[in-house]
């Protein structure tokens, strides 16, 4: 990893104090002087505006695209290192989930770092057992979200609010809306610089319309949309009657629980087949490209790709995430620095074109490959690099199912993989059940690709 920068800073009443000289997150200078310290940072003023019937996100009167990222609960602890990384690819935004201990970190080295946060606002969701018949618990969550606000509303990182992520998820009761629209009237008698929204699982019309109904007091809409039911969304806001603008607040690959109609992907054990590190670059490519970019002009204010660091969560807890567990990045985020800036990074990650450049004793991943207990078994991974670096091979072997102690990819069985020779390996089939292997690829940029095979260990 890069050394991280070190802040020293006292947030108090929206002024910080911070060693060193810096300029606003957008790159212009802060106050009258070019150089201008922390201590004159003020809160910018952001706003949605229509101009010549185009909807537009400014930021101190400046357009702004949101090239966003989500950001993960891995990235937390290590916040100036992926942020700092995040302005190299040309990002400009991070998305959090909630309010919690890293806040202040994760907003401090955000404008130590030139990017923007969208800070979310956690609510309430009736799938885990909230109440919005219950006026004491509502009112409760309202209180508590207002302290909340009133603590960062004058950070100078502070881009909009985020009320809740997927609080409609199997809803039922449409006094979410309710709720919702208090809150971010709330926001707005407490902060007038800085617009509200909400992120929906999907863009039901019905749903749109309910929200229109509802909450009119949100500045534009949010939806959490994958490669399947993206192309969708602009569409479904139109038959509902959204006349706002809108913003994909997460996207990627097709999710693990969109599997059904790649019935190939499903093997007879109820394990997924992964997509390698470049599929899921291209992924993100065209998703961006023919869904998001291509509706700037159709009131799609910018988008987060999900997740910047690795995942700490799911099915497969290597699904998504735009880095491995060191920090390196794979090819999906020089993919994001090509869509974001027209440009890809001096230096690309390594590439495993096809999940076909992987084999396990000669099979693929929707072989549906099953082992025989107690046998030596041999896997191969065929990979490139664009910048013709030398390529190092790591090797996982991990129970399927099961994470490592912070959620994400579990770190691999000892004494499983015995021998690695190049892009070659052998392990050991230990025990039955069924398992995963990885192939990580790894240049000497700090960058990397991977692959993998779901397979069974039977006892004959």
């Amino acid at each position: 990893m890069k050394p991280k920068k070190i802040l020293f800073c006292l947030f108090m009443g929206g002024l910080i104090s911070c060693d060193g000289d810096m300029t606003a997150p957008d790159n212009t200078p802060l106050g009258d002087t070019e150089n201008a310290t922390l201590t004159t940072a003020v809160p910018a003023v952001v706003e949605v505006v229509q101009e010549n019937g185009a909807w537009t996100l400014k930021r101190n009167g400046q357009p702004y695209i949101v090239k966003g990222v989500a950001a993960g609960k891995s990235t937390y602890p290590d916040a100036d290192y992926y942020l700092e990384m995040l302005e190299s690819f040309s990002g400009n935004t991070a998305r959090t989930y909630s309010v919690n201990e890293y806040t202040q970190d994760v907003l401090d080295a955000a404008y130590a770092n030139g990017i923007n946060v969208c800070l979310g606002l956690w609510i309430g969701r009736e799938t885990d057992g909230f109440d919005y018949n219950d006026t004491t618990a509502v009112q409760q969550q309202l209180d508590n979200l207002r302290q909340q606000v009133l603590q960062y509303k004058d950070h100078p990182a502070l881009l909009m609010w985020g009320i809740g992520n997927e609080a409609d998820a199997s809803y039922t009761n449409p006094k979410l809306w309710d709720a919702v629209n208090d809150i971010s009237m709330m926001i707005h008698t407490e902060d007038g610089n800085h617009p509200t929204t909400t992120m929906l699982v999907n863009s039901l019309p019905s749903k749109v319309t309910e929200i229109m109904n509802r909450a009119s007091d949100l500045d534009f809409l949010s939806v959490n949309s994958y490669a399947p039911n993206l192309p969708a969304v602009l569409g479904n806001l139109q038959t509902a009657g959204w006349t706002k603008p809108y913003m994909i607040t997460e996207f990627g690959p097709r999710g693990t629980w969109q599997m059904g109609p790649e019935p190939a992907r499903i093997l007879p054990w109820g394990a997924l087949v992964e997509q390698t590190s470049t599929e899921k670059a291209e992924d993100y490519r065209s998703s961006y490209n023919q869904h998001i970019k291509a509706n700037f002009n159709n009131g799609c204010l910018g988008s987060f790709a999900f997740v910047w660091g690795h995942q700490t969560h799911g099915d497969v807890p290597t699904w998504f995430g735009f880095h491995n567990t060191e920090g390196r990045s794979f090819g999906a985020a020089d993919i994001m620095k090509r869509v974001w800036s027209d440009w890809y990074p001096a230096n690309r990650a390594p590439e495993i074109t096809s999940r076909n450049n992987m084999t396990l004793e000669g099979e693929h991943a929707e072989d549906a490959v099953s082992l025989t207990k107690g046998n030596l078994y041999r896997a191969k991974v065929v990979a490139t690099d664009p910048d013709g670096d030398p390529l190092t091979y790591d090797w996982v072997l991990v129970p399927e199912g099961v994470a490592g102690p912070d959620g994400g990819p579990h770190p691999g069985l000892p004494g499983w993989v015995l021998t690695i020779s190049g892009n070659e390996a052998w392990f050991r089939a230990w025990d039955t059940g069924n398992y995963r292997l990885y192939a990580y690829v790894k240049d000497d940029h700090n960058k990397v690709a991977s692959a993998v095979i779901p397979f069974q260990i039977n006892e004959q």
